[in-house]
């Protein structure tokens, strides 16, 4: 069994993530995990098939129809990069961002079709992890033989987009997740703008656009102080 090579393009070709581009927070990844089982990956691109195939999804929508209902129905089990974004938001509205709190957010706000939020991922297709390439024995799309031809494929016209993107919806923040892609992130912020250090993230701002680099919430040992942190940092800076 394989993918179907025409949905799989097209997938590729429009899927960005969840959320809203009218929102004011917006939260770019590098890619979604997961893509280490041929079946799951069918029923995410089937998922986004059905819910209309378009570049953003509601979040909750998708994650009812793969089965992962644990995340937005209580007890809520908290995702560990969407409960950091969600302390992150809260944070910078000057709200609490206890546990209770994030679990409210991550359940109700973060990722919804109608919501303050936008999360974004310039690469589209799951992955385990940066080492593992699995969709060459998937497909016979010849840009998805190795990790690298899909970067090259891909890179390019997607950062264009998403600067595109905010270059259109003006969001009050964008937080590009993971400093080892900084190279990435400096082409969609712009390469006129100076990311300053501000200890253990960087920060620039440009035509009232708030841009962070900050460490991404998967990071090993990583604390929810340091996503205070750096809600806090918005919250006075915005």
């Amino acid at each position: 069994m394989k993918l179907n090579d025409q949905l799989l393009q097209r997938f590729i070709n429009t899927f960005y993530g969840s959320g809203n581009y009218q929102g004011n927070y917006w939260f770019i990844g590098m890619e979604e995990g997961g893509g280490n089982d041929l079946n799951r990956v069918i029923t995410r691109i089937t998922a986004w098939q059905e819910l209309g195939m378009t570049d953003l999804v509601d979040i909750y929508d998708f994650h009812m129809k793969i089965n992962y209902p644990a995340y937005f129905t209580n007890p809520v089990k908290l995702q560990r990069t969407w409960m950091q974004q969600a302390r992150i938001v809260l944070a910078a509205k000057g709200k609490p961002s206890k546990a209770a709190d994030v679990k409210i957010y991550q359940r109700d706000i973060i990722g919804r079709k109608d919501s303050e939020t936008c999360l974004l991922e310039l690469l589209p297709l799951p992955s385990p992890s940066t080492s593992d390439w699995l969709y060459s024995r998937w497909t016979d799309i010849d840009f998805l033989r190795t990790r690298e031809s899909y970067r090259n494929y891909c890179l390019p016209w997607r950062i264009t987009n998403i600067q595109s993107r905010i270059r259109q919806y003006q969001p009050k923040l964008v937080i590009f997740c993971g400093k080892s892609y900084s190279e990435y992130w400096h082409k969609i912020a712009g390469r006129h703008l100076i990311f300053l250090d501000q200890g253990d993230f960087q920060a620039a701002k440009s035509e009232g656009i708030l841009y962070l680099i900050i460490k991404h919430p998967a990071t090993i040992g990583i604390t929810n102080a340091y996503f205070e942190r750096v809600g806090e940092f918005v919250r006075i800076n915005q």
